[in-house]
């Protein structure tokens, strides 16, 4: 048998301790209390004004503390912005769902979950707005590890690679010295080139770093261009020992975006790699950067291409097609585009090869 929803007048009655006899009551009541997700009701002012028990227990506040503050003074300075442009867009009769950063009662900001619509008081006839709350931060530290498991491995996949790009300029070093030694005329010019040598050892070691070390899951504004153009300096070593071209296509200079440069920089050595491993033949792969409407970035291989029947379960947590691949790689990727509100698909190729095609909203 269907039951009418809670209204406003059922809810106060819960926030007064004054549990209804029926077992629908009953069960919200219990919800009430020891669910671990926060319900929220707040006004287009956004002032609370409701707030489940279950606030204590998961965010350590008691519920008096929270009525009829404003939600705002909550929630990271960084994300109240899209909090407001959200609430002007909440729907009736269904939801968004939406990721932000909530202060507890230590202090702290947690990682939050919410799902979020809009409401109507029967009575008064007046909007509200409501969110369902969830703490995230076990999930959101699970993915950051398997996040850092996958860039060590990535990292000791690129060694070799590396080693020999950096062997390259070391060798030159070597011979300009001992030129050097013999008093031989020109040493200026020597010298130029020594330092150019010198430089793409420092500019591919500190990349190597960079990409090696724990990602403070920090967001800032970047400028994609220069990500995509560290990551192109990083993997061309990798590309010519299997005799590909790596080329990177954009139509402006400086495109900045809100981001974690190295999550981003773990994805495009994955997609790059990805497409450097799929490859048999010599060849061209080229990333391709467009900021007519939206922000858009394509890698493009000229590989035997992805079957249809692949295609869906790429991604799936340990599938791979590969001898010694683990099935984590894109499955990270999806993960860190989802958290950068961006969406990746493949298209195929013509005459032959794929697109991995990178949307952000």
């Amino acid at each position: 048998m269907l039951h009418e929803p809670l209204t406003f007048l059922d809810m106060n009655a819960i926030q007064n301790d004054v549990p209804n006899s029926s077992l629908i009551e009953a069960s919200h009541y219990w919800c009430d209390e020891h669910s671990m997700a926060v319900k929220i009701i707040y006004d287009e002012s956004l002032e609370i004004a409701f707030v489940s028990k279950s606030v204590y227990h998961v965010f350590g506040y008691e519920r008096d503390e929270l009525m009829k503050q404003s939600i705002l003074q909550y929630i990271h300075p960084e994300h109240r912005d899209s909090l407001r442009d959200l609430v002007k867009t909440l729907p009736i009769d269904d939801k968004k769902s939406h990721e932000f950063r909530l202060l507890n009662s230590d202090g702290e900001y947690i990682d939050c979950l919410a799902n979020s619509g809009q409401i109507v008081d029967p009575d008064t006839n007046k909007p509200f707005y409501v969110s369902v709350i969830q703490d995230i931060m076990e999930h959101k530290q699970a993915q950051q590890m398997l996040i850092s498991s996958e860039k060590l491995s990535t990292a000791g996949q690129l060694a070799a690679s590396i080693a020999h790009e950096i062997r390259n300029p070391i060798t030159s070093l070597k011979g300009f010295l001992q030129l050097l030694e013999t008093g031989i005329e020109g040493k200026e010019e020597y010298l130029a080139i020594m330092k150019d040598e010198i430089e793409k050892i420092e500019a591919i070691s500190t990349e190597m770093l960079y990409i090696a070390k724990p990602s403070p899951n920090e967001f800032e504004q970047a400028n994609i261009i220069s990500i995509l153009e560290d990551i192109c300096m990083l993997m061309r070593s990798q590309a010519r020992m299997n005799d590909i071209d790596l080329v990177l296509e954009t139509d402006v200079e400086i495109h900045e975006i809100y981001c974690d440069p190295m999550q981003l920089k773990q994805v495009f050595i994955n997609l790059i790699k990805n497409a450097i491993e799929a490859m048999e033949n010599p060849g061209i792969i080229t990333i391709r950067i467009n900021t007519n409407e939206i922000l858009t970035i394509e890698v493009i291989d000229e590989g035997p291409g992805v079957p249809d029947s692949l295609k869906e379960k790429l991604g799936q947590p340990f599938f791979t097609t590969k001898d010694k691949g683990t099935g984590l790689g894109l499955m990270v990727t999806l993960d860190i585009l989802q958290n950068h509100h961006a969406e990746l698909s493949i298209l195929d190729r013509e005459p032959q090869g794929s697109i991995f095609k990178i949307d952000f909203k």
